[in-house]
């Protein structure tokens, strides 16, 4: 480890590492005891030898003159009043030998020795030689000079100017719970994780200080920043890599959360990566967004994403917790003295630290903010708790010129967009509301924004932190934007899907009320977007079918007649009824299901749909094509008519038995249990039909090849459980009155806030 920067742990850190030291250092278990304000926190130890008391001072930047003063004015007192059979003393100040002799002097008896007297150089001597101690405390080993210039100093890898900020300040004000304990044991058993939990908890602190963690590890970090492709074009064999992809499916809205294909490319990075010693994968999402794609997505509902879940609680930040980040941010923060000193009084940060809408980045927000605008922090941080659209209210409403927010409400309609683009969107946006356009004006408000409430990294602007985007989507709910003119500003699809699917979400009544009301501007918006449908041929990809799916679902709930007549006039010829089988019959689903559709019309074209499925079905079932076979039989009798078609079926068994054939006789290899469902599927035909007895041997072979599959998948399913099991519901802290009483002591110090 070569040495540490104690100073960068809190006082309560220091101490927690310091009972854990010297209860091994001495052989006897210490105590953290909380005591009066006028007696201090110390560690004791009482046992049938006697009393043992070891005394922490943390002044990383004290001399030892001041120590020593302040130990002989304020603490030898209270030793003579005690009189303890031991005393040591542990601080973060240098001591020399004749410091440590006028010291002994001073305590003696109590003081044995000068080896009683633990100055930096030996405790970081001790924390040398016991290194899994080191390991256990996280704050403890991100202190040790090596790691710390590890990790801040991976210019090459974390390319992102943001990462390397904000890894720098998450480990300062860092506090490990349990759900960062839960997400470590994951990753380091499973090399995969996947944080989820409400906004603001904490997700992304946590996966910085994962990604602190493996290159303390000897691993490079690189961030993912638009999809899961990124990954294959940063993989190195033989590197130890990291990939780190915060907000995997958006931040607020639920519109395509994964791009074209994704939950495929997503699952197979994940096994490859859970496969190849040296690779990790940290992602993060809020659990609502996880959930909703997880019903859209049916592959991230598989074991292989649901195994590597680990979702951060409110609970894990109980009293203890929530008590440490208020100090940390606030000992941390650019606030006065004097401001600093208020969170002492428990009025103070009491209701703070309980108030149900406590989260690390309202905490860490609104210090910020205060800071600059020299206001009442104590008054407002209780204020944003109760009612955290505060935090920037006041400065969308009140503080911020009307370019500024046009930026904000246009911003709003990206997920994430380049300078040209948002300026072109926003220049639109003014034009319409006859606002002056130049480059000086966007260039302003640019400047106003950046850094408190939007970032730009390398051309491309987002918003600071959800929080902001949160507030924005409240914003143009209640009819604070001018809508109509923000609509005809729109210069890509995407930005009507984000409107879409703000209206979509829980709160979104504000912004649908308004889509609604401008539905004639809309519903021309959205029939334009059918030019720019990018079709591709994997069924995962979009296509013409899926794209009218979504105008049909948004003309549902628009309840836009235009748009319902204008997906049945692109459903007629020359509609092509051909390709994307799944989407062909969920567009079919939607309209037989739509109120705004005729159900005569719907019933005509699930007819279309099911001939086409049909006569490809007979070309397939001609060139001896099982597998597309079998899909496509599925998708017929899912149809109305399917039933019908029962012709089909002799071509069916024929094929299904031929490829049984084929199998039994290849030599059976090492099982991959990626070859499972299809053989599964093959089995369940055969059986279904009654056709097992027609080669009962050759069915015997691969059924017992199916077995042996599903056993091995099973046995892997719960050796990875057993493995990595982790403690979803941790024991709650029965010792409440311990707790207060240790977050009052560490609040205190605030008073000595110089």
């Amino acid at each position: 480890m070569g040495s540490f920067e104690l100073g960068r742990l809190t006082d309560h850190d220091f101490e927690v590492v310091c009972r854990d030291l010297f209860s091994d250092v001495l052989g006897i278990p210490l105590e953290i005891f909380p005591r009066g304000r006028d007696r201090g926190i110390d560690l004791r130890h009482t046992g049938p030898a006697g009393t043992t008391i070891v005394q922490c001072k943390h002044w990383p930047r004290g001399t030892q003159k001041t120590l020593i003063g302040r130990l002989i004015k304020d603490e030898l007192p209270k030793v003579r009043a005690l009189a303890p059979d031991r005393y040591i003393v542990a601080t973060t100040v240098g001591l020399t030998v004749n410091g440590k002799e006028q010291l002994r002097d001073a305590f003696a008896p109590y003081v044995h020795e000068t080896g009683d007297l633990y100055g930096l150089d030996e405790i970081v001597a001790e924390l040398v030689h016991r290194p899994e101690l080191v390991r256990r405390h996280f704050r403890l080993w991100l202190s040790s000079t090596t790691v710390l210039q590890t990790v801040l100093n991976q210019d090459r890898y974390l390319r992102s100017s943001w990462l390397q900020r904000q890894l720098q300040g998450v480990a300062d004000t860092f506090v490990p719970h349990e759900g960062f304990k839960r997400a470590k044991q994951l990753l380091d058993a499973q090399q995969v994780c996947v944080i989820a939990g409400l906004p603001g908890v904490g997700k992304t602190t946590v996966a910085l200080m994962l990604a602190a963690w493996l290159i303390g590890n000897g691993y490079e970090v690189y961030e993912v920043s638009q999809d899961v492709d990124e990954i294959g074009a940063l993989w190195r064999d033989g590197t130890r890599q990291m990939f780190l992809y915060d907000d995997f499916l958006g931040r607020t809205t639920l519109d395509a959360p994964l791009n074209k294909n994704e939950d495929n490319r997503l699952l197979s990075v994940f096994r490859e990566i859970q496969e190849t010693p040296g690779k990790a994968l940290v992602m993060t999402t809020r659990d609502y967004l996880l959930e909703h794609a997880r019903l859209r997505h049916d592959r991230l509902a598989s074991p292989d994403v649901s195994d590597a879940i680990s979702v951060i609680r409110l609970t894990d930040l109980d009293l203890q917790v929530r008590g440490q980040i208020l100090y940390n941010h606030v000992h941390r923060s650019p606030l006065t003295p004097d401001d600093k000193r208020r969170f002492a009084d428990p009025e103070i940060w009491h209701p703070v630290v309980r108030h149900r809408n406590f989260n690390p980045r309202l905490v860490e927000e609104t210090l910020r903010l205060s800071a600059r605008r020299s206001q009442d922090v104590a008054t407002a941080m209780l204020e944003n708790l109760d009612d955290p659209r505060r935090v920037w209210d006041r400065i969308v409403e009140n503080e911020l010129t009307d370019e500024a927010v046009h930026m904000l409400e246009v911003l709003f309609t990206f997920r994430s967009v380049s300078l040209e683009d948002l300026e072109e969107s926003w220049r639109r946006y003014r034009m319409e509301m006859d606002q002056a356009v130049g480059g000086r004006t966007f260039r302003k408000a640019i400047q106003v924004l950046d850094g408190t409430m939007v970032s730009d990294e390398r051309g491309q602007v987002a918003f600071h932190n959800p929080s902001i985007e949160d507030y924005v989507r409240f914003h143009l709910g209640a009819g604070r934007a001018h809508l109509p003119e923000l609509l005809k500003a729109l210069i890509h699809g995407n930005q009507v899907y984000r409107l879409v699917a703000a209206a979509r979400m829980a709160d979104g009544a504000g912004i649908l009320a308004r889509l609604r009301e401008y539905e004639p501007t809309v519903a021309p918006i959205v029939q334009a977007m059918g030019d720019d449908v990018e079709t591709g041929l994997s069924d995962e990809d979009e296509s013409e079918s899926s794209h009218l799916q979504w105008v049909l679902e948004t003309a549902n709930l628009l309840n836009s007649t235009t748009l319902a007549a204008y997906v049945m006039q692109e459903t007629r010829p020359p509609f092509t009824f051909y390709e994307h089988f799944s989407h062909l019959e969920s567009l079919a689903h939607s309209l037989e299901a739509s109120p705004l559709v005729p159900q005569e019309y719907a019933e005509q074209f699930w007819e279309k749909v099911a001939d086409a499925i049909y006569c490809e079905l007979l070309e397939n079932l001609e060139t001896g094509d099982w597998y597309r076979s079998i899909a496509l039989y599925g998708w017929l009798r899912g149809t109305p008519s399917g039933a019908s078609r029962a012709l089909v079926t002799e071509g069916m068994i024929r094929n299904a038995l031929e490829e049984l054939r084929r199998l039994a006789a290849e030599p059976e290899r090492e099982p991959r249990i990626e070859n499972l469902e299809p053989l599964e599927e093959l089995v369940d035909f055969l059986v279904e039909q009654g056709a097992e007895d027609e080669l009962p041997e050759e069915f015997a072979i691969l059924y017992g090849r199916v077995e042996r599959l599903s056993a091995a998948q099973e046995a892997e399913r719960n050796k990875r459980l057993e493995k990595h099991r982790i403690q979803q519901d941790p024991p709650g802290r029965v010792d409440a009155a311990h707790d207060h009483a240790l977050v009052t002591e560490l609040m205190r110090k605030l008073d000595d806030t110089r």
